[in-house]
């Protein structure tokens, strides 16, 4: 057990947790300038439905979404590659939606990047996918190199477990943010 979470405390988690910034950050940009030439990213029903779900917020939808795209970044061989693609669509979703709810401004993309990375919420449902990302990687070397499976699945499933955990309360602290901002704004 000991070795288990001496696995998960490495310096790949790290870098994977900064990648992840990065990929979030490189996202946005782009999706700011695609939004900036006229390229839809997100159809209107999609906007109205991240709209609706800001200003009426539930942990368990916040929860549910985040999880499902977790889940497919634990998947060995292919969770790194989902990785980046929904990262970075993420990144893209919110650099459109700077442009089309907000307005056309670098400070606002700013704004928007720190209030999905750098709030607590953003810091743990960041760091879940890169304990994710790291999962998925560590499994599929271990395949590759022959090593226990026995021992692997454990090791995965205990980081899945982990991660979804961790997920849980990002949720619940968006959760809180999302209805204190809004009591805020209604005030």
């Amino acid at each position: 057990m000991a070795l288990g979470i001496q696995r998960v405390l490495t310096r790949r988690v790290l870098i994977y947790y900064l990648t992840t910034f990065l990929v979030l950050a490189v996202g946005e940009v782009i999706g700011y300038f695609m939004s900036l030439r006229g390229i839809q990213v997100l159809s209107k029903s999609e906007l109205e439905e991240l709209e609706s779900i800001a200003q009426h917020p539930s942990y368990m939808v916040i929860f549910t979404h985040n999880l499902s795209l977790n889940l497919i970044m634990n998947i060995p061989f292919i969770g790194p590659i989902m990785y980046v693609i929904l990262i970075g669509f993420t990144g893209i979703a919110l650099g459109y939606i700077v442009v089309s709810s907000i307005g056309v401004s670098v400070l606002y993309l700013v704004l928007a990047y720190v209030s999905s990375a750098i709030l607590p919420h953003g810091l743990l449902e960041l760091f879940s996918y890169s304990l994710s990302v790291y999962n998925s990687i560590d499994v599929s070397v271990n395949v590759i190199k022959r090593r226990s499976l026995n021992t692997t699945l454990i090791y995965w499933v205990l980081r899945l477990l982990l991660s979804v955990l961790i997920l849980f309360i990002a949720a619940y602290v968006e959760y809180l943010e999302l209805t204190t901002l809004g009591a805020v704004i209604h005030a």
